[in-house]
């Protein structure tokens, strides 16, 4: 219980050090040192030292956690931004420590403390921001409050979100309760940030989901659940047709048109996606003279007068194409395993867990094709993902995970 409140505590001062009026380095390394505290306590004096060793020495982390580490290291030991190499260690020891750590506590212990640190921060966060919401909401005007950018709030969110949906669908009343209006209230934050990449990565999150969901139908069987989608699937149809000649149906879609900012010549469908696109063809050109290999440096791209808004290509930029490789192969594998253990599992509990990952891992994915948070340690949401990224994974599949932790959460 102490590790886990310790580790909740970790992901929701990820999230408050952005409640400042400024970003402030030195704040966001506070959650990464209480988690090096941790695991000096809980893996170094313990029995399970030597296991946890052993694991940082097995094929999977020499390649993907010490060997990428030391490419990131070795990339970033270049001039041309002078806190490269600083960045470059931290993140190398956060992937060394996550691993050791994964290594001894199960994968479910650390998807608990995500997800009561949403429940936390979205409790402190909504008060605070409740006048301005209201207000964004009267205006149609684009939210944003403290050193969030709303994008930043939108990618955050967008991850909480996924863990509410777990507890959502295996959690007691109380917990369900919780879970629903804590999963709300981000889904309209979201929304009123108008952060479209973490919208569509939601929704494209929650797409495949549903379709692999009929794989593996509930209890009831798979034809009940396909007539229920296919019924449910007409009524929208026939409720959106019936409802888009209606005045108020007009406004609330040209209200939504106004938050996301759909018609809008800087940030509408004709802008390029906001003028990401010239600047991802721009950066590849750049490229070309041979960067693509090594980088530039952790970071290095913040140095640009436009942000690269594409993880993919930052990290091409910064560290070369084949630590891009190699983390795109390893959450390749990440999600080829989730997606195995689900069909798999024995219990509704289980194969509820590993399919909340499974979301949360496309959710993740899909957002960093607008975002710059695909290898980060400085939000909640990236810090989830990096569990997962170096999580030990056996030959036969399994991820760590307790079946008791299990079973206990679904009893709450």
């Amino acid at each position: 219980m102490a590790n886990r409140l310790a580790l909740t505590m970790v992901f929701a001062l990820s999230f408050a050090s952005y409640l400042a009026p400024d970003v402030m380095l030195s704040v966001q390394l506070v959650p990464l040192v209480l988690f090096a505290v941790i695991v000096i306590f809980k893996i170094f004096f313990s029995r399970g030292l030597l296991h946890a060793l052993e694991s940082l020495f097995a094929a999977d982390s020499l390649l993907f956690v010490v060997f990428l580490s030391l490419l990131i290291v070795i990339s970033s030991m270049q001039p041309k931004y002078d806190k490269s190499f600083a960045f470059s260690l931290v993140l190398s020891s956060f992937l060394i420590l996550a691993r050791l750590y994964t290594t001894m506590v199960p994968l479910s212990e650390i998807a608990e403390a995500f997800f009561w640190s949403g429940v936390i921060s979205v409790a402190i966060f909504l008060p605070l921001v409740f006048g301005s919401l209201l207000e964004s909401m009267r205006t149609l005007s684009r939210f944003s409050a403290f050193a969030f950018h709303p994008n930043l709030l939108g990618f955050v969110l967008g991850g909480y979100f996924c863990a509410m949906i777990w507890k959502l669908l295996t959690g007691g009343p109380a917990i369900r309760l919780i879970s629903a209006f804590a999963g709300i209230v981000c889904l309209v934050i979201m929304f009123f940030a108008s952060s479209r990449g973490s919208i569509a990565g939601v929704v494209a999150g929650c797409a495949v989901i549903a379709a692999i969901s009929i794989v593996r139908p509930p209890k009831g069987g798979r034809r009940k659940l396909v007539k229920s989608l296919l019924i449910s699937a007409a009524l929208i149809c026939a409720a959106v047709v019936w409802v888009q000649h209606l005045d108020w149906f007009k406004d609330g879609y040209d209200a939504a048109g106004a938050v996301l900012a759909l018609t809008d010549p800087n940030r509408g469908v004709d802008s390029g996606l906001t003028g990401r696109v010239d600047k991802w063809q721009r950066t590849i050109s750049a490229l070309s003279d041979g960067s693509w290999l090594f980088g530039h440096g952790i970071r290095s791209s913040d140095m640009q007068d436009q942000l690269i808004d594409n993880s993919y290509l930052v990290m091409t930029y910064e560290v070369g194409i084949v630590p891009l490789i190699l983390v795109v192969c390893r959450y390749a594998v990440v999600l080829h395993r989730f997606l195995r253990n689900y069909l798999s599992s024995v219990s509704s509990a289980e194969a509820m867990f590993y399919l909340s990952c499974l979301l949360f891992t496309l959710v993740f994915l899909t957002s960093n094709f607008f975002a710059r948070f695909l290898l980060a340690v400085g939000n909640p949401c990236s810090l989830f993902a990096a569990f997962l990224f170096v999580s030990p994974l056996y030959s036969t599949g399994a991820i760590p995970i307790r079946a008791s932790a299990l079973g206990a959460t679904a009893a709450v």
